[in-house]
C-alpha cells in the first residue's frame, strides 16, 4: 500500500526531546513497522527524519510556541492554520496514495474535504469529544472512516457507525527491563492540574520519608520548583530525550509510576512506557486507565478517585514481599508485550487501512 500520514507540526518526527508529544510518537511507531512492508509519505515539520519513509515538510518548520507572550487564541488559530496547509498539500496529492491516515486535533480538521478526492481517508482522534462538537460529528458520522484508541475515548464520541478502537503501542523490545526497583515513586509528563501534578504532590507530602521524582514540562513548573524548595523528597529532573537510556533508566528504577489523571483521559501513553520497563502504575480510576492497566497485576487502580486511596495503594506496594514486588514488574512486562506492542498497533491499522479500500471501492463503482 501507499500510505500517507501527518499529525502535527508542533515537533519535529521524531519528536524535539524538549517536547512531549505523544500523539507524533504513536505515528512514529506506526510508520515505522509498516515501512518494512509499504511505501510510506510522512508530512511533516522540517527537521523530521525516519529511515525507509519519504518525508515531505514543505521548508516548515517545528511551530514554536513562546509562552511569554501569553496570547492562547493567536497560537491556536495559527497552529490551526499551518495543519490546514499540510492537509491541503497531501488531499492536492491525494492521487500518489491508496489511504490517507490524519492523526490530527481537532481530528475533524480534513473532514469537510473527502468528496473532493477519490483516496479513502481514515482520522484518528488522540482526544475525547466536546459536547460543542457533537454537531460536528454528527454531521460527518457516515461520510467519514473513524478510529479511536480506547473504548472510553469512543464513548465520548456521538457516532452511530462502529467505530473501532486500536490501542496505542510501543516498540516494547528496546525497553530493557529492571528486576527491581531503587525506591522512588515517579510523575513522568506535562505538568498541569489535568495529569494530575498537585495530587502527586500532596502524595509526597504524606509521605516524606519517601522520594517523589517529578519529570516533565508545563505550565506548573513554577508551582513544582517552589515546592520541591520546601519539601527536601521532591526532586525535579526535567524533561529527557525518550528512548534514550537515562529515560529508560529513570522509568525502570521508579518503585511505581503515580497518574493522579484529574479527566477522562483517553489512552496514557506513559503508562504502557512504565509497565514495559517492568515498573507498574498506580493511577486513578478514569478515563482509559482500566483498559490498560491490570489491577492488581501491572499496578493498582484506585476505588475512588481520592487522595487516600492512593495512599492505599502505595501502602499494599510497599507491604509486598521481597518476591511478590519483582512478580508484579514481571507481570508489568509481560502485560504490555501481550496487548501494548507498536508491531501488533501498527497490524491492527494495516488491516483496518485494507479493510477501508475495500470498503471506499465498493461505494465508489
Amino acid at each position: 500500500m501507499r500510505i500517507a500520514y501527518y499529525t502535527s507540526n508542533r515537533t519535529t518526527i521524531p519528536a524535539d526531546p524538549s517536547q512531549v508529544a505523544a500523539s507524533t510518537t504513536v505515528t512514529l511507531n506506526i510508520i515505522k513497522e509498516l515501512s518494512k512492508r509499504h511505501e510510506i509519505t510522512l508530512y511533516a515539520a522540517k527537521g523530521s527524519r525516519v529511515e525507509g519513509v519519504n518525508i515531505v515538510d514543505l521548508n516548515l518548520p517545528p511551530f514554536e510556541i513562546d509562552s511569554s507572550i501569553g496570547d492562547g487564541d493567536w497560537i491556536t488559530k495559527a497552529v490551526l492554520g499551518i495543519k490546514q496547509i499540510y492537509i491541503g498539500e497531501i488531499f492536492k496529492n491525494s492521487g500518489s496514495y491508496d489511504i490517507i491516515h490524519l492523526q490530527t486535533e481537532p481530528v475533524y480538521l480534513g473532514m469537510p474535504y473527502v468528496d473532493l478526492i477519490k483516496t479513502p481517508v481514515l482520522f484518528t482522534s488522540h482526544n475525547v469529544s466536546h459536547k460543542y462538537e457533537e454537531p460536528i460529528f454528527k454531521y460527518f458520522d457516515a461520510k467519514i472512516y473513524i478510529s479511536m484508541i480506547s473504548q472510553s475515548q469512543a464513548k465520548t464520541y456521538p457516532l452511530t457507525q462502529s467505530t473501532p478502537v486500536i490501542y496505542n503501542g510501543v516498540d516494547v523490545d528496546k525497553y530493557p527491563f529492571y528486576e527491581n526497583s531503587k525506591g522512588y515513586y515517579l510523575f513522568l509528563g506535562r505538568l498541569t492540574k489535568e495529569k494530575g501534578i498537585y495530587e502527586y504532590l500532596r502524595l509526597a507530602e504524606i509521605n516524606k520519608k519517601d522520594l517523589f521524582y517529578v519529570a516533565g514540562i508545563g505550565p506548573e513548573l513554577k508551582y513544582v520548583e517552589n515546592f520541591s524548595k520546601k519539601h527536601n523528597n521532591v526532586k525535579i529532573i526535567g524533561m529527557l530525550e525518550r528512548e534514550k537510556k537515562e529515560w529508560f533508566d529513570l522509568i525502570g528504577n521508579a518503585h511505581a509510576l503515580i497518574l493522579p489523571i484529574q479527566w477522562e483521559e483517553p489512552f496514557g501513553l506513559v503508562m504502557i512506557e512504565s509497565m514495559s520497563c517492568g515498573t507498574p502504575v498506580i493511577a486513578y480510576n478514569r478515563g482509559a486507565v482500566p483498559e490498560i492497566v491490570k489491577d492488581g497485576e501491572s499496578g493498582f487502580i484506585t476505588k475512588k478517585n481520592e487522595i487516600e486511596n492512593l495512599q492505599e495503594c502505595i501502602k499494599i506496594l510497599k507491604s509486598m514481599s521481597n518476591t511478590q514486588y519483582p512478580q508484579i514488574r514481571k507481570q508489568s512486562r509481560i502485560h504490555a508485550e501481550q496487548f501494548f506492542t507498536a508491531a501488533t498497533m501498527a497490524k491492527e491499522y494495516e488491516k483496518l487501512y485494507m479493510s477501508i479500500i475495500e470498503d471506499y471501492k465498493s461505494r465508489n463503482i
